[in-house]
């Protein structure tokens, strides 16, 4: 990622509640996040103690929609939670301007999108500090794992700190087991360390089988009119994460039949993440007509089978089945 500082967690939620403590976000303060993301951005923003300012995605990237970023700030804002979504990138030079208008901190949830890049930048590089997932489903690997990256001494520095009980920095062994903040237990262990050091040895040769597979999906599928593939913006050179892809449908029930259906055939698809404004600790908070993008992506989307390893026969036979149905 060509950035200064690295610092290994146990998870990518452990690093993204690192993150926003490092960066100072405190109880009072307010940070924004996109309405459709997986849940952990949104519970590591209240648990970090800040209050949780929802955005509505863009229908095409499904990233957060930066026209309706600014209108969301007030002056307890002191954060947006960027999160490039299923390998495509945020728009981030629009969100770059209003964090730098605003005087807020940008972080890049960059889980889904490790090796993709925006106008040529790689992702994970671009915002103040930035947070990667290793979890078994994800580009690399170690079974679980994360990292806090950043280009700030002092961000990193206490990040380092906070992830291992806040133990005081010192030589001295005696003095080492003060603690001056809250801290918690979200070290990355050796040996999830050594599987992450094997992977990045391997991760171009992943990214290329991640790609051949996407594109043989869409050789596929491309002829059924009722069917969107995820398309991706010019700025963007994305990486193949989940084969994503949305009925053009009013019928919002049928994504579900169809991945019972597909289940049927021993299809393990799967339905597209939830808003954030649904989840039941959330719901009471927050306008519902205010995520219609979220809403609709979230109701009509699904993946289908994603892995590196797939063969062309598997992938034949998915396509094949959804043909059936659509």
């Amino acid at each position: 990622h060509k950035v200064k500082y690295c610092v290994l967690t146990s998870s990518c939620t452990a690093a993204l509640h690192v993150s926003l403590k490092a960066i100072g976000i405190k109880e009072g303060d307010e940070v924004i996040c996109p309405g459709l993301t997986f849940i952990a951005p949104a519970n590591m923003i209240v648990l970090s103690g800040a209050k949780l300012k929802l955005v509505d995605v863009d229908s095409e990237t499904l990233t957060i929609c930066p026209n309706k970023i600014e209108k969301n700030i007030t002056n307890k804002t002191k954060a947006i939670l960027v999160v490039h979504q299923f390998g495509h990138a945020a728009h981030m030079s629009e969100i770059l301007k209003i964090a730098k208008k605003n005087n807020l901190k940008v972080i890049e949830d960059n889980a889904e999108s490790i090796g993709g890049k925006y106008k040529g930048k790689i992702l994970g590089s671009i915002g103040d500090v930035s947070t990667l997932s290793f979890y078994a489903n994800k580009i690399i690997t170690t079974g679980e794992g994360g990292a806090v990256i950043t280009n700030s001494k002092v961000i990193a520095d206490k990040a380092r700190l906070l992830r291992d009980h806040a133990f005081t920095q010192t030589k001295d062994v005696i003095k080492k087991y003060n603690h001056d903040y809250l801290g918690y237990n979200y070290r990355m262990t050796n040996l999830q360390a050594a599987i992450g050091c094997a992977q990045l040895e391997s991760i171009s040769e992943i990214l290329k089988k991640r790609k051949f597979v996407e594109l043989h999906y869409k050789k596929k599928l491309k002829t059924l009119k009722n069917l969107e593939i995820r398309s991706y913006k010019d700025w963007c050179s994305p990486v193949s994460w989940l084969i994503t892809l949305r009925l053009k449908t009013k019928q919002l029930n049928l994504r579900n039949k169809l991945i019972y259906f597909l289940q049927s055939k021993g299809i393990d698809a799967r339905p597209m993440i939830r808003p954030v404004h649904e989840a039941k600790h959330f719901k009471k908070f927050f306008n519902k007509n205010k995520y219609l993008n979220s809403s609709v992506q979230s109701k009509t989307s699904f993946h289908l089978p994603s892995s590196p390893n797939l063969s062309l026969k598997k992938i034949d036979y998915v396509c094949s089945q959804v043909s059936l149905f659509v």
